[in-house]
């Protein structure tokens, strides 16, 4: 029998919630540290250390201005600035200046200045020609709040302290500023400014996080949502709920793509416009995502444009510190496709420059065949990666570099997609009861290095799986897999152990042919 072609192999990503059964061809119920390459799936790309950093970092956040981009990284009591070369003590006042207890800053770069902000004392501000952060001016004396953002000329806490109350369900907003500057007034009593406040339902719970999305401003509580648009004085905003049927779990579960936000509620993963929401896990990857997380303060959102993915980001039973990342969940948004990478105990990712002036196309190592960059994620500018995602490095006191190796910072990533029961009852025309065998595969598979790959079989829906052979394939220069297994199920597993070699699947040709109708 001629060899049948298998295409778009895995283009559906990983979903690891339906029985493997039931799977389309184009979805694998079982792998780890791959992600969707322009809609062919294989390794994930690795990482390198940057540098290290005198201690634990905690938050990180790129700051890009023309001319002089470089990285601000948060520890619990202190403020680094790293270059490209050199890490810098810019905390407030002298280098024995200690800050309150920060596991987790919340960061914002406003017009060319840069403001952290720890929740327990007043916003550190720096702008780039400054040496140290100082507390933001004009900042209300006893106010914190843990989250400030800016939203068109005001900045919006999404609720706040003062040395007296709690308001946890209050969003408060600064008098309008200008862009290059930041607000000289907070007084929600003047009758002179725009400065004010309101207070929100707290049937909801409390305000956890804010994020822009179009022209609204949207607050996220505990069990509710809500939108915020800029109406002009004498009100200045208005407010909507837009559902009440879910929130936000931890400051930072929400990233912005494509006009949307993705939202990781208590019970479900969910995109919105600011008026409708839909669920993107439900009967895919809900089910192990929420059954994995060993401590919701580990997780948050990263979107990587270029990529055009989510990465959301999360501890399991296996991470060193429960409250640092050690995998992700990234959701390719133009494939509508999952996958999972393990990542290096983080608690924060940032987008920012390549921090060096190297790097044009003439050093770009090997040729374009061998290399897992791609033009449609290059920079146009003179150099060959322009934005790149950096991580804090939590657990080693290190800052990485994601997604510029095949390795994990010198040590090997081992990557596999593995389907345990595929019927190719679609493919052939023929029902499931049938015994099939296959004599030979041939891959369409392109990188550099080997997979290997292992087949199996198995008679029904709940029996396991008989692994029969494994073969060491060289991507370069083999073609054919010789096999010969008979079953009405097929198992097929591609892994790669490697810090080197990457690989990405785009389809299958099967030599099978019908042996028996039982």
């Amino acid at each position: 029998m001629p060899y049948i072609p298998l295409r778009q192999i895995g283009s559906g990503g990983l979903v690891t919630d339906q029985n493997p059964y039931d799977l389309e061809l184009t979805q694998f119920p079982s792998g780890n540290n791959v992600q969707l390459h322009d809609g062919r799936i294989g390794k994930t790309l690795g990482y390198s250390q940057r540098t290290a950093v005198p201690v634990a970092p905690t938050h990180i956040q790129g700051w890009m201005y023309e001319g002089n981009d470089t990285i601000v990284i948060g520890s619990l009591q202190k403020l680094y600035r790293f270059d490209g070369s050199a890490v810098t003590n810019v905390t407030k006042t002298s280098d024995a200046t200690n800050y309150s207890n920060s596991p987790r800053w919340q960061s914002e770069q406003l017009g060319t200045a840069m403001m952290f902000n720890n929740g327990a004392q007043a916003p550190q501000y720096m702008l780039p020609s400054g040496s140290r952060f100082a507390d933001l001016p004009s900042w209300p004396s006893g106010v914190t709040t843990k989250c400030l953002k800016p939203y068109k000329s005001f900045l919006i806490m999404a609720g706040y302290e003062t040395s007296s109350a709690e308001h946890p369900y209050t969003v408060r907003w600064s008098d309008e500023y200008e862009p290059t500057g930041v607000p000289t007034d907070y007084s929600i009593t003047s009758t002179t400014n725009l400065a004010g406040e309101n207070v929100l339902s707290g049937n909801n719970g409390e305000l956890v996080d804010q994020l822009t999305l179009n022209n609204s401003q949207i607050i996220y509580a505990e069990h509710g949502v809500f939108a915020m648009d800029f109406i002009g004085a004498p009100l200045v905003f208005s407010f909507r709920e837009v559902f009440s049927d879910d929130g936000i779990i931890n400051r930072g579960a929400v990233a912005e793509f494509f006009n949307k936000h993705l939202v990781v509620g208590h019970n479900d993963i969910y995109i919105h416009d600011g008026n409708q929401k839909q669920s993107i896990v439900d009967k895919r990857v809900r089910r192990t995502f929420y059954n994995e997380i060993a401590d919701t303060r580990s997780i948050f959102c990263q979107t990587v444009n270029d990529r055009s993915e989510v990465w959301i980001c999360y501890a399991n039973a296996d991470a060193p510190n429960s409250q640092s990342a050690n995998r992700a969940l990234v959701y390719n948004w133009a494939q509508n496709a999952f996958t999972f990478i393990d990542l290096p105990n983080v608690r924060a990712l940032t987008v920012s420059e390549t921090l060096d002036s190297g790097g044009g196309w003439d050093d770009a190592p090997g040729t374009w065949g061998q290399s897992s960059k791609y033009w449609s994620n290059a920079s146009q500018t003179t150099q060959a990666n322009s934005l790149r995602v950096f991580s804090a490095g939590y657990v080693d006191s290190k800052v990485f570099q994601m997604g510029d190796t095949h390795g994990a910072a010198g040590a090997t990533i081992n990557a596999f997609l593995e389907a345990t029961k595929i019927d190719l009852d679609q493919v052939l025309g023929k029902a499931t009861n049938n015994i099939k065998q296959i004599n030979g595969i041939m891959p369409q598979i392109e990188g550099q290095g080997t997979v290997n790959v292992s087949v199996g079989v198995s008679n029904a829906p709940q029996d396991g799986v008989t692994w029969q052979s494994t073969t060491s394939y060289n991507i370069e220069s083999d073609h054919k897999i010789d096999v010969r297994s008979s079953g009405r199920y097929f198992a097929l597993r591609i892994e790669s152990t490697s810090a080197s070699d990457y690989w990405r699947l785009t389809g299958l040709d099967i030599d099978v042919q019908e042996v028996a109708g039982r």
